[in-house]
């Protein structure tokens, strides 16, 4: 019976032939040296892939923390802007930049001082220290808290985007240095970050006093700023040169 008709056919060369050769030999036989040098691409490959992978993971992770764009904490971008702004108020000498200290992930505090005109009037004062106060809230977010000291000659005071506090640090500062010996003071926070928590308010006061005088000195100093800031700390220093 013939095995012959449409679609058969007994030729050696059949689909199998045609697609691979009708031999074993027709299929490339890599030698010892060709599969070194081909094991040795793919390793080269791989290494370049994890190494373009490191780089591109290290730096969205830098980004991260560092900021980018409008979405993550630009600390540096922050202080500038509150420079700008603080250097442009009437009565302000100069503006430098100071500490910035991350604070978490995606979190920064940076702080700036500023040397105010030292024989500006009081009330021109209030308005000042009010109007950095405003620019340190305008200038934050995105995860970034600006804070500044504000130096007004005999007196120094801390300087947040909290108005009402800041605006209580002037006025015991004042009242300790009003206080008979007392030379000059600092008022702020005490602890290594920036804070407006009442506890952690820190007073320096400068003085000539000693013995019993400063005894009294403290004693008054110490009333003054727990009415104001409750828990806060007051230390007694010499004026400087």
């Amino acid at each position: 019976m013939s095995t012959e008709g449409p679609g058969w056919s007994n030729s050696p060369d059949d689909d199998l032939d045609r697609a691979f050769g009708p031999e074993t030999s027709s299929v490339p036989t890599r030698s010892g040296a060709q599969r070194v040098r081909r094991g040795a691409l793919v390793l080269v490959g791989v290494v370049v892939a994890a190494g373009v992978l490191v780089v591109a993971l290290s730096t969205i992770i830098g980004s991260v923390q560092s900021g980018v764009g409008g979405v993550f904490p630009q600390p540096d971008a922050a202080q500038a802007r509150f420079a700008a702004a603080a250097g442009a108020l009437d009565g302000v000498r100069s503006v430098d930049a100071g500490d910035t200290q991350k604070t978490g992930f995606a979190s920064y505090d940076v702080t700036s001082t500023v040397t105010v005109d030292p024989d500006l009037p009081a009330e021109q004062q209030d308005a000042l220290v009010a109007d950095l106060s405003r620019a340190a809230e305008r200038t934050a977010g995105n995860g970034v808290h600006v804070y500044a000291v504000a130096d007004l000659g005999e007196v120094e005071v801390g300087v947040s985007a909290d108005r009402d506090v800041t605006a209580r640090r002037l006025d015991v500062a004042r009242q300790l240095l009003a206080i008979g010996g007392v030379r000059g003071v600092e008022c702020g926070w005490g602890t290594a970050d920036p804070t407006d928590d009442p506890g952690s308010q820190q007073m320096t006061v400068r003085t000539i006093g000693r013995g019993q005088a400063l005894a009294a000195v403290m004693a008054k100093a110490s009333h003054a700023a727990e009415e104001a800031f409750p828990g806060s700390t007051v230390t007694a220093a010499r004026p400087e040169d």
